[in-house]
């Protein structure tokens, strides 16, 4: 989606502003000293920037090019020794191969969101395996949806959705969703997004495409973590600490290769 139209990276930083996860890993990895840290799906970099400025090493891959555009925008504000703590990687964190030696894999901000599927789901954290050294941690954190498909999840009609929006330079974008299929069994939605963008000359184009969305659960990283010989140490329902339960609002997990 975000390649659509260059502003909706512009829109997302906008909306996206949340420092609570952010506050959460720096807490978790608080005794650990300087670390080499890799974030899959790191977009405009609203984790991954804090963190470099914290004196840690980063890589971030995303194969969205508005995004990592942005991304390098806010970059390229920040002091030279900072700058020279990231690295921004333009690639499908699900078909290319991800860099290895990191200290710390950053799997964040509903990142299994972006996913169609719970194979490509379980495949970011084999990926994460290969890439972190011996004793490396995962952090996991995604919404949670425990049991069956929520109902909302497999209600009819048209909403409105992110990203709908002024732009600075007067843009409008215009979102909408609508269910158009699910299986409640397998725990899959497919969803139509239909983009309106009106520029400040008024002149304006439309885009529309279906997305495919499976709402992970706790049990299906647990089981993930486990198969790939990760060690949990830590399972969370929220940024708060408070201990992971089925009806918890997220699902975060600290795990040790």
């Amino acid at each position: 989606m975000y390649d659509l139209e260059t502003h909706i990276a512009e829109v997302y930083d906008r909306f996206e502003t949340q420092t609570e996860d952010i506050e959460f890993i720096r807490k978790g990895i608080a005794a650990f000293g300087r670390l080499r840290i890799l974030e899959p799906f790191c977009g405009t970099g609203r984790i991954l920037i804090p963190l470099a400025l914290d004196g840690h090493e980063l890589v971030g891959l995303d194969q969205s090019k508005s995004m990592l555009a942005r991304a390098r925008m806010k970059i390229g504000q920040l002091p030279p020794v900072v700058q020279a703590r990231i690295q921004l990687i333009e690639e499908d964190a699900i078909a290319d191969d991800w860099p290895a030696g990191f200290d710390l894999v950053i799997l964040a901000g509903n990142c299994f969101y972006e996913l169609a599927t719970p194979e490509e789901q379980e495949g970011t954290i084999r990926a994460a395996a290969q890439s972190l050294k011996p004793g490396g941690l995962v952090y996991i954190d995604n919404d949670h949806m425990e049991g069956g498909l929520d109902p909302t999840w497999q209600e009819p009609g048209v909403s409105m959705a992110f990203p709908t929006a002024i732009c600075e330079d007067g843009t409008r974008l215009s979102s909408s969703l609508e269910t158009v299929w699910f299986d409640a069994s397998r725990r899959l939605v497919r969803i139509r997004r239909r983009i309106q963008v009106r520029r400040a000359d008024q002149s304006t184009f439309e885009r529309e495409y279906i997305q495919q969305k499976h709402p992970v659960s706790a049990m299906e990283v647990q089981t993930w973590l486990e198969t790939y010989g990760f060690q949990i140490e830590g399972r969370f329902g929220d940024h708060d600490g408070s201990d992971y339960s089925d009806d918890a609002p997220r699902a975060i997990f600290w795990a040790r290769k």
